[in-house]
């Protein structure tokens, strides 16, 4: 692998910190099984290189060709940490640095701009489609152009020399977390925090990306509790982030409200996600699941792997006429076009003698922190609501004791998910 810095910034290499008198230029030194190779070309250019020895990046031993040690996103983070890491410190802090030997400090010597390129750069996830990458989508200054396979190059511009190395190592770690091809990397909390710092120190970086961060980054509900105050802080409070996903929130939310002594009818199970929860929490009554799609293999499979003689497959609706019980409807009336949706909430209304009904769809006042438009969250969507057209539309329907709620993130006092709780009548 190779990575040019390029910049027109005079102090250009005293900012990198790499002195051209010394050694001609060259900076050696061991990397697993390699050596990495830091060049001054000129007072404007900087290589890093990467010769392997052997196999220090690749997953599968048994395969004779280790390309990644060519292009892997975990060897262009290594290698940027091994020749960089004096510029990966807090903005305040390193701002105020004196360069010794200029008697300046990195505000006023980091000027100008700075471009950083890989010529092969792996990408094997669904980050980049229709011929985009999504981090090019939230944040500036980064371009990824496809060559051939899962073969990419990269290009990252900076306002900064600080910030092009920042967003560069940002681009390195989402894609090693997200390649299918990846060596496990243990992830503690000076790893975590020293990338929060990248996060934190460009401006203007949204939601989104943070909410990736958490999501594909952070592995414990421990480590999220411990950093989630500096990670609002960088929106000044006005986001409340949880560690679940948007789905599993969902999940999460239902779960802890469900009466463990009634049955629960699941109307739209899909893959019964919501079951398999329950039957880990402990979950014994009966579990009715019904969808318009055949999931009855799932059904049968999960039954006989779990041993779960509570989960009952219902074909049609005349089955569950009647039903005395909990009733989950979670990501379902959106499905339908509206007319639909207002018929099949009152079908449950009329049809079933439920105890409590949850019901959850998304709001889409949230999709703008999706960079989302016009357009709906997923494509097989039939219409989307605002959570006081949800508000309207439940209430329209049922006259029932019902609370309101929020489930996920929340981001200026708008959730991703709206959902409603409705009693007995």
């Amino acid at each position: 692998m190779i990575i040019k810095l390029t910049s027109e910034n005079k102090y250009f290499l005293d900012i990198l910190y790499k002195n051209p008198n010394t050694d001609q230029g060259l900076y050696l030194k061991e990397l697993k099984n390699g050596i990495v190779i830091g060049n001054v070309v000129s007072a404007n250019e900087y290589h890093c290189v990467f010769l392997d020895g052997k196999h220090s990046y690749l997953p599968e031993e048994g395969n004779q060709i280790d390309f990644q040690s060519y292009c892997s996103p975990l060897l262009a983070l290594n290698m940027s940490t091994e020749f960089f890491n004096h510029l990966y410190k807090e903005n305040a802090s390193l701002s105020e640095t004196v360069i010794s030997w200029l008697d300046k400090n990195y505000n006023e010597v980091d000027t100008e701009k700075c471009t950083i390129e890989v010529a092969t750069f792996f990408i094997d996830s669904g980050w980049y489609k229709n011929d985009r990458y999504l981090l090019s989508k939230y944040i500036d200054g980064i371009s990824l152009n496809h060559k051939i396979g899962n073969n990419y190059e990269l290009n990252i511009e900076g306002k900064t020399v600080r910030e092009a190395l920042q967003k560069f190592s940002l681009v390195a770690l989402f894609s090693h977390f997200t390649n299918k091809y990846a060596v496990y990397t243990y992830i503690d909390d000076y790893f975590i925090q020293k990338h929060i710092t990248m996060l934190t120190n460009i401006s203007g970086i949204p939601y989104f990306v943070f909410y990736l961060f958490i999501k594909r980054i952070m592995r414990s509900p421990v480590q999220f509790e411990k950093f989630k105050p500096q990670l609002e802080a960088y929106f000044n409070s006005e986001i409340q982030f949880v560690f679940t996903d948007t789905h599993q929130s969902r999940k999460e939310f239902i779960c802890s409200q469900i009466n463990f002594e009634e049955p629960v009818l699941d109307f739209g199970c899909g893959e019964l996600q919501y079951f398999k929860l329950l039957l880990k929490k402990g979950f014994t009554q009966e579990y009715h699941a019904y969808d318009e799609v055949d999931f009855k293999h799932i059904a049968d499979k999960i039954t006989a792997i779990e041993n779960a003689d509570n989960l009952r497959w219902i074909e049609s609706l005349e089955e569950i006429k009647d039903f005395e019980g909990q009733v989950i409807l979670s990501e379902v009336i959106e499905h339908n076009s509206f007319e639909e949706a207002k018929e099949l909430l009152i079908w449950i209304r009329d049809n079933t003698n439920f105890t409590q009904l949850f019901v959850t769809t998304p709001d889409k006042d949230f999709n703008v922190n999706y960079e989302m438009t016009e357009e709906f969250r997923h494509d097989d969507h039939d219409f989307e609501l605002s959570n006081s057209e949800f508000r309207e539309l439940i209430n329209e329907i049922f006259p029932n004791p019902k609370s309101f709620y929020g489930v996920g993130d929340c981001v200026k006092g708008v959730y991703p998910t709206s959902a409603v709780i409705i009693q007995k009548k």
